[in-house]
């Protein structure tokens, strides 16, 4: 089968939804449900959710889930076949291990943008953070790694100890940063970007934690599966990117993104 007739053509979430509840004889169906689906349907999930390892909402790994609902004909096809949560559709028989992250078409990833608490339960580093999002490029910006480093809920006698980097102990608010200082933020940068990286590939909780948040969040909201090309697979990807998230000028909190590299 030629790229043209694999491709389904799915917009986004929303789309996903409508055409896949409009179709129950789809590929995906049989995938997922080995028995009746006549009332089973998909939902789009809204809003942000509980992640139990750092107690905070954020947006859960899936996107869509399947649920029993009960529904007529003449509703569904006024909703245009598109459900999602609201306070009105109840959502309470949902099927377990169903949550699929969506992956749009025109970029077949999903970024994971990892604030400090999450940094800290997949690395257990604050230090690492911290040397991955600070501010290397331009001298005039590096005052603003004072509070890139309280942020990151560390200082610069941790980062100099982390880093074994000893002239780190001497900044200060005082400090007139410098071209040398310039130098060791750009090692230390790559050498932290380096380091996620290879912790990351080893680890399959890690990985677990990227792309489907599984023993993160609570059903329906881990993705068991990745929608990824146009095909539904349980299978992560194989190699990733790691840089630093915008902070437009220091306004908002730091992040570092993982991008994985699709083949």
């Amino acid at each position: 089968m030629n790229n043209k007739k694999a491709i389904e053509g799915f917009e986004n979430e929303k789309d996903f939804v409508k055409k896949l509840n409009s179709n129950k004889s789809h590929k995906y169906w049989k995938i997922l449900v080995k028995n009746n689906n006549k009332d089973l349907f998909f939902i789009r999930i809204k809003g942000q959710k509980l992640c139990i390892p750092i107690n905070k909402k954020i947006s859960p790994k899936a996107d869509v889930y399947i649920a029993k609902i009960n529904i007529s004909k003449n509703e569904l096809l006024k909703k245009n076949f598109y459900l999602e949560e609201n306070g009105k559709l109840d959502v309470s028989k949902f099927i377990p291990q169903t949550g699929i992250s969506i992956k749009m078409r025109n970029t077949n990833y999903q970024i994971d943008k990892c604030s400090v608490d999450k940094f800290f339960y997949r690395f257990h580093s604050r230090e690492l953070f911290a040397g991955a999002t600070i501010y290397s490029k331009n001298v005039v910006d590096f005052k603003k790694n004072h509070k890139k480093l309280i942020s990151s809920e560390t200082n610069w006698k941790k980062m100099a100890e982390y880093f074994s980097k000893q002239e780190l102990k001497d900044i200060d608010e005082n400090t007139e940063f410098n071209e040398h200082h310039k130098r060791i933020f750009k090692l230390i940068q790559k050498f932290s970007y380096h380091k996620i990286k290879a912790e990351t590939l080893k680890s399959t909780k890690i990985l677990n934690s990227l792309y489907k948040g599984i023993e993160e969040f609570d059903e329906p909201y881990c993705a068991h599966w990745l929608l990824i090309n146009d095909s539904l697979t349980q299978k992560i990807p194989k190699d990733i990117t790691v840089t630093k998230g915008s902070t437009h000028g220091g306004e908002i909190d730091p992040t570092v993104v993982f991008k994985p590299k699709l083949s």
